[in-house]
């Protein structure tokens, strides 16, 4: 079976296609299946050059000729190839952290999606913040995480709850710019009442973000409500001092989560990449999982992607974060286990 692969890049996680790939053939390695499923990769950049998306996604299905298409790729970027995809009848399986979702819910018939539900957990942590009465809480992002909809997830259940914002701090730094928040310490300083913080940043921001408001002298005072990339291991590790805050937030998932199937992942991928997993190597070996599934499955029909998405709405498909079930509404799949923190 020949699978196509479409590789993103990214200012913020600069190995999120390696790690990608990494994760595809570290399950096939273990599967046993390497000289069954034959892999063509295409880095279609950081998304914004639309011909080149176009182009890429079009040199896969009809010169190279795969059989399914793995796309990780956003949900504003997947409108631009979704005609051609359908004009193949071939499978393609979308995968993204799923920071967007939808504008349509609508499936089209050929494709299923798998995410990281970054902005279903981020409508969690909304809800759970405007829990109570009188709840106000500002909100502290940068400018380029609210080009996304988890922000708007978070918020949208926390007013859905009553809660009332109070202060909106949008960081818009670069990367060489020396990380501040100023505006953010000088409403908090004049306005104690507000407590409460919904936050979304990127890991690397994040780890600025804790290190400036661990700094403010009344920084125990406050509790944080605080997306799942302000929970990986490199926005956390640079605090040798602990947090003066609170905080709390959900993780899609975690190593130490207790199944089988998720020591098997963490343990084989140390031993043969000698480093540990993350959530994009999380996410390949996953998409590897439903690769074999589909392989096993399908009776050697699997360039008719229609016949493969029924197929797999009627399997549970054990991974490392519990069972993997395709919604047949919307053909996106859930899980059954995910990690509060």
């Amino acid at each position: 079976m020949n699978i196509g692969i479409l590789l993103p890049r990214s200012h913020a996680y600069p190995l999120i296609g390696s790690d990608f790939m990494e994760g595809i053939k570290a399950f096939v390695r273990q599967a046993g299946l390497s000289g069954e499923l034959h892999f063509f990769a295409e880095s279609i950049g950081f998304g914004g050059q639309e011909k080149e998306v176009y182009a890429k996604t079009e040199k896969l299905l009809l010169i190279d000729d795969v059989d399914v298409l793995v796309g990780f790729i956003d949900q504003k970027v997947l409108e631009l190839v979704k005609p051609l995809v359908s004009a193949s009848g071939k499978l393609m399986i979308v995968v993204n952290p799923g920071a967007n979702y939808p504008a349509n819910w609508v499936p089209q018939p050929n494709m299923v999606t798998l995410g990281l539900q970054h902005a279903f957990l981020c409508a969690l942590n909304g809800a759970a913040a405007g829990n109570g009465c009188d709840v106000q809480a500002g909100v502290a992002s940068t400018f380029y995480d609210c080009g996304y909809l988890h922000l708007a997830a978070m918020v949208h259940e926390f007013m859905a709850a009553k809660g009332v914002l109070k202060f909106n701090y949008i960081n818009k730094q670069l990367d060489n710019e020396v990380f501040h928040i100023d505006e953010l310490i000088s409403f908090l300083s004049a306005n104690t009442g507000t407590k409460k913080l919904l936050c979304i940043f990127n890991s690397l921001y994040a780890a600025h973000f804790y290190k400036a408001l661990n700094a403010y002298e009344k920084a125990g005072n406050l509790h944080l409500y605080v997306s799942p990339m302000m929970l990986e291991k490199k926005a956390l590790e640079n605090l040798e001092t602990g947090f003066q805050f609170s905080m709390e937030g959900f993780l899609p998932w975690h190593q130490s989560v207790p199944n089988d199937e998720n020591r098997s992942f963490v343990d084989f991928y140390q031993q043969q990449l000698k480093k540990e997993p993350g959530i994009f190597s999380l996410l390949g070996w996953e998409a590897g999982i439903i690769l074999k599934e589909i392989y096993d499955s399908s009776n050697s029909e699997y360039r008719n992607g229609e016949s493969v998405v029924e197929m797999l709405t009627t399997k549970s498909i054990k991974g490392p974060r519990g069972a993997l079930q395709l919604d047949p509404e919307t053909q996106f799949f859930y899980l059954r286990l995910s990690v509060a923190v």
